[in-house]
């Protein structure tokens, strides 16, 4: 007959394999679907003075590790890898950016073959992902996040031909108790429309057109 000691130490074994296996990573790949806003279903008031509708091209991501976007590393050892949009960051980054414009009603749409050279686009506009990076480390108690992106802006204006170019980077950091993937967009979403909050607050709009707003020069 087992004495309650040994019961309790069965027991406390299990416990630490459960709590083992769930600090280790497996190698799989977690996939997102950030949405810039998906937190804010109501649209917001125009917060522009002049409509133009703007046509945004697909973006062009060149980071040097495209595959993902990082990992998260685990107490105990072993990763679980990132990734967004299956992998397709320069069309997931084009539709963050369609998302911000329409919320804020402008008219946005994208591009496609047909649509490429639409003369009733005022502006065209599109990126260049530089990085855009999400990674998790789990310590004892807590789950440290860090997401940071950069990307180079071009909006060509079709009034006078003139582009209007700008870098801009953004980044967020968390820390949560109980991990989720869900933790991770959820600061992707966040730094992302800090993102695009940073591009149109550098920009203005007179006569049809984008203009770097007075100050914002390089």
């Amino acid at each position: 007959m087992k004495t309650l000691s040994t019961c309790l130490g069965l027991f406390w074994c299990l416990v630490g394999t459960l709590v083992l296996s769930g600090c280790q990573g497996s190698g799989q790949t977690v996939n997102f679907d950030p949405r810039a806003l998906a937190s804010q279903p109501a649209r917001v008031a125009a917060v522009h003075d002049n409509d133009l509708t703007i046509l945004v091209e697909p973006f062009e991501d060149a980071r040097p590790q495209q595959r993902r976007l990082g990992s998260r590393t685990h107490l105990w050892g072993g990763v679980t890898h990132f990734t967004a949009w299956n992998g397709r960051i320069s069309e997931g980054m084009a539709n963050l950016a369609i998302e911000y414009l329409q919320e804020r009603q402008w008219r946005a749409y994208k591009s496609t073959s047909e649509t490429t050279a639409d003369p009733s686009s005022d502006v065209t506009l599109k990126g260049t992902v530089l990085s855009l990076n999400a990674n998790a480390k789990s310590r004892p108690g807590a789950t440290d996040i860090t997401v940071d992106m950069k990307v180079r802006f071009e909006a060509k204006n079709k009034l006078d031909g003139s582009t209007v170019r700008m870098v801009l980077g953004a980044n967020g950091s968390d820390s949560v108790a109980f991990f989720a993937p869900e933790d991770v967009e959820r600061l992707m979403n966040l730094v992302a429309k800090d993102l695009y909050q940073q591009l149109f607050q550098d920009l203005i709009v007179k006569n049809k057109a984008f203009q770097i707003r007075q100050g914002n020069n390089p």
